[in-house]
């Protein structure tokens, strides 16, 4: 079996210190029938001159380094997910600083084309420190990957993901609403879009990538990003972001399952509802975090009027 050409989309800003690795990891894959595109957001660093160095080390790869509109991460994967080239691609997110395993891309496309009907593949992370030593793994998630997880949770990383064609040009179908409306996450996006359409997902138990855990990835896995995820709980920045993710899907909402568009809907609803004892738990809603002691937190805000 021939697995397909995919197209890598690689963002960057100021990664000089890792990128290197990254690329080198990616050169190195199983699958070797690949474009890598890379949007760099502003660089002021090593960034541009080592992924110019790395373009024409390999004159034989279509590598191409792109200007991207500066406006955050988020904007910047999908400003590049929009280029009309993507119609009917296979696509590939990478980070700036992570580290490929070689059987990543192969294993990806082969668990799609096993016909699963799985729609987008995800996997699990080996967790590392700025120099690659291994700090341990990211969570082996046990409850469905559906649209009522993906209201408050994104457990599809965009470091990992792989989608094919159809995927890829129904996401591409709701750029013009999302790029607009300044979404906060581009993968969290992914995962609310997919599961609200009742797409399919594969999430891998086994790792596909090194992920570094740094000060500049702040929603990364090390325990000071813990304080950070914490705190913006409490300031309504979790709830913020809520707000931003549900205008977007509102506007979408012809495009979801009518089930998802009653969940969406109910929870909207829901939240705009004073704060009572009497007023249901978001998992009463069918909405939930992949463990219970998230569902705990979940209640808790509720309670304290900050979800």
């Amino acid at each position: 079996m021939k697995l397909p050409h995919v197209h890598i989309l690689l963002c960057t800003k100021n990664g000089g210190a890792f990128i290197e690795p990254q690329l080198g990891s990616i050169l190195t894959q199983t699958h070797q029938d690949w474009s890598l595109w890379i949007s760099d957001d502003g660089s002021t660093d090593q960034t541009l001159v080592r992924v110019r160095d790395f373009i024409v080390a390999n004159p034989g790869r279509d590598i191409q380094l792109l200007k991207g509109p500066r406006q955050g991460c988020a904007q910047n994967f999908m400003t590049l997910l929009a280029r009309p080239e993507l119609d009917g691609a296979w696509i590939a997110f990478a980070d700036q600083d992570d580290v490929w395993m070689p059987h990543k891309l192969t294993r990806a496309l082969e668990m799609i084309w096993r016909g699963t009907g799985a729609e987008i593949y995800a996997s699990r992370s080996i967790y590392t420190d700025a120099n690659l030593k291994v700090l341990g793994m990211s969570p082996a998630y046990q409850r469905p990957f559906e649209f009522g997880n993906a209201l408050v949770q994104n457990i599809l990383r965009g470091n990992t993901i792989v989608m094919p064609p159809a995927t890829t040009d129904f996401l591409r179908s709701a750029l013009p609403f999302s790029v607009s409306a300044g979404v906060p996450f581009h993968d969290w996006w992914v995962y609310q879009m997919v599961t609200g359409a009742g797409f399919d997902v594969i999430h891998d138990a086994k790792p596909g990538i090194f992920y570094r855990q740094h000060d500049n990835n702040l929603l990364g896995a090390h325990r000071t990003h813990a304080f950070y995820r914490g705190g913006a709980l409490l300031r309504r920045v979790f709830a913020h972001w809520l707000d931003r993710n549900l205008a977007v899907l509102h506007d979408l909402a012809p495009v979801l399952t009518n089930r998802s568009r009653r969940l969406l809907f109910d929870f909207t609803d829901w939240r705009a509802q004073p704060v009572s004892r009497r007023r249901e738990t978001p998992k009463d809603l069918g909405v939930y975090r992949q463990s219970h002691g998230g569902d705990l937190v979940l209640r808790a805000l509720a309670r304290l009027g900050k979800l």
